[in-house]
């Protein structure tokens, strides 16, 4: 079926099909389900679509799973904030929650590349609400005449939100690298009072940078943990915990190995959300902590105190028994992460990307094919243990095609229920399929798959689809 595209105008007012109308202060469920159907549906950043001027294609869950039938293609135009340049990298990052208390799914857009009249690499968070159908909304950035320079922050890097402030809404978390010494910055806006506060995040310039939100002290309120690696290479986490109705104020480095990505979820389900680190890159790690050479996943639970102290965590690589491949040099295991329940035994288990893992066919290798792992994890006594792990590729798995050289598999991951059947589906991404154009991939439950290419996620040539996924 030809894919229905939709630009986002100040004269769209089309009902999205299948639409249904949430009663006020309906609570949404924790999906990204912006056509209240109880399907969750996909969000695909594409960054460098046209230009990198960035778009945000949503497709809607349906019995097949993900489908161009009600695709939203969002760009900054109409009544969107802002308009479509070359360079704002809109689609960077996405995050979704419900900022007004309308029991409607609203959408969080990073747009890092974004400048104001005096800076270009300001960037902002682009805020669009569910009940005008993600065609209207605000924007957030760094503060004014600042001394401290967050001007050039690239604000919108990384997004997520969570309720900081325990009012029930969802407040909205942006980050960003920083430039020309600027250092990197986090930026968070409450939504009752649409008041936005910048933090310095470092004082360096930053090359990686991904955030999360989550309950990580169990005390009710949402915080927030980020992953950094600075200019120099060297990664290091923060958690900033909320303090009540205050929000965030201040950071307290996490006791453990960085990296680049980060994800949120409360795998062992004691009331505390913990974090999944991707370190792709072994040098990057602290020698404290250990990195592994292709890379390497490391998980730390929640407690009492929150994410600050060493311990509690678990590290994951193709070197642990029972994990398929072997751990070599590029693979970047952790470049991309997603914490879901896999299997519906209740314990969140960890998707990860390898897209600089080499496929070798009947004795020919394709450099950087790209693979994926499933990691199930299990609770113990002293915290969480591997399962069981398996691994895909292209050509595998029920996966149609063939690893080629630069395809990237891997390059993002994303799990949710898109049929409403109860069951977790994989969508996976491979940026660099037919030469840069990209391409998502998704699997069932039941190990069938197909392809979701530009063509029905609307995206253009060029434009490295599966690069950015959300559900």
């Amino acid at each position: 079926m030809a894919a229905a595209v939709l630009v986002m105008s100040s004269l769209c007012c089309l009902a999205w099909p299948g639409a249904a109308q949430a009663a006020p202060g309906q609570v949404p469920s924790n999906r990204a389900d912006f056509n209240n159907d109880g399907i969750a549906d996909l969000i695909a950043g594409v960054p460098q679509a046209s230009s990198a001027a960035g778009q945000v294609s949503i497709l809607p869950g349906s019995g097949n799973g993900p489908s161009s039938t009600g695709l939203k293609v969002i760009t900054q135009s109409g009544a969107v904030p802002g308009s479509p340049e070359p360079g704002d990298r809109f689609g960077a990052d996405v995050a979704y929650g419900d900022v007004d208390g309308d029991g409607r799914t609203d959408l969080a857009v990073g747009s890092p590349g974004e400048a104001d009249s005096v800076n270009k690499e300001r960037g902002n968070v682009i805020v669009l609400t569910g009940s005008s159908q993600l065609t209207q909304g605000d924007y957030f950035t760094t503060a004014n005449d600042d001394p401290r320079n967050p001007a050039m922050a690239r604000l919108g890097t990384a997004v997520a939100m969570g309720d900081i402030t325990g009012d029930g809404l969802d407040d909205v978390v942006g980050v960003g690298l920083g430039s020309g010494g600027s250092g990197g910055w986090l930026v968070w806006r409450d939504s009752a009072t649409k008041k936005a506060t910048t933090l310095r995040l470092t004082f360096e310039d930053l090359k990686y940078v991904d955030v999360a939100a989550g309950d990580f002290n169990g005390d009710g309120f949402d915080d927030v943990a980020v992953t950094t690696v600075d200019r120099h290479g060297r990664a290091r986490a923060y958690e900033y915990q909320s303090a009540g109705r205050t929000g965030l104020t201040y950071a307290m480095a996490i006791q453990m190995g960085a990296g680049r990505t980060i994800d949120a979820g409360d795998i062992d389900q004691d009331g505390r959300d913990d974090i999944v680190i991707g370190q792709p890159a072994s040098p990057e790690v602290d020698p404290a902590y250990g990195g592994t050479i292709g890379g390497q996943v490391t998980v730390k639970l929640g407690q009492d105190y929150g994410l600050y102290y060493r311990g509690h965590t678990t590290t994951i690589s193709q070197s642990t028994p029972n994990v398929p491949g072997e751990a070599e040099e590029g693979d970047a295991m952790g470049a991309s992460v997603a914490l879901r329940d896999l299997n519906g035994d209740k314990t969140l288990d960890i998707v990860t990307g390898l897209p600089g893992e080499d496929s070798t066919v009947n004795g020919v290798t394709s450099a950087d094919a790209g693979s994926v792992l499933l990691l199930h994890l299990s609770a113990t006594a002293d915290g969480i243990a591997l399962k069981s792990a398996t691994g895909l590729s292209q050509g595998t798995g029920g996966i149609g095609g063939a690893g080629e050289p630069g395809d990237q598999f891997g390059s993002a991951v994303t799990a949710g229920d898109f049929t409403g059947n109860g069951t977790t589906g994989l969508v996976l991404g491979a940026s660099g399929e037919n030469n840069g154009d990209g391409t998502t991939i998704y699997r069932t439950a039941t190990g069938t798959a197909a392809f979701l290419s530009k063509s029905i996620a609307g995206a253009p040539s060029g434009s490295r689809l599966g690069s950015v996924l959300e559900s």
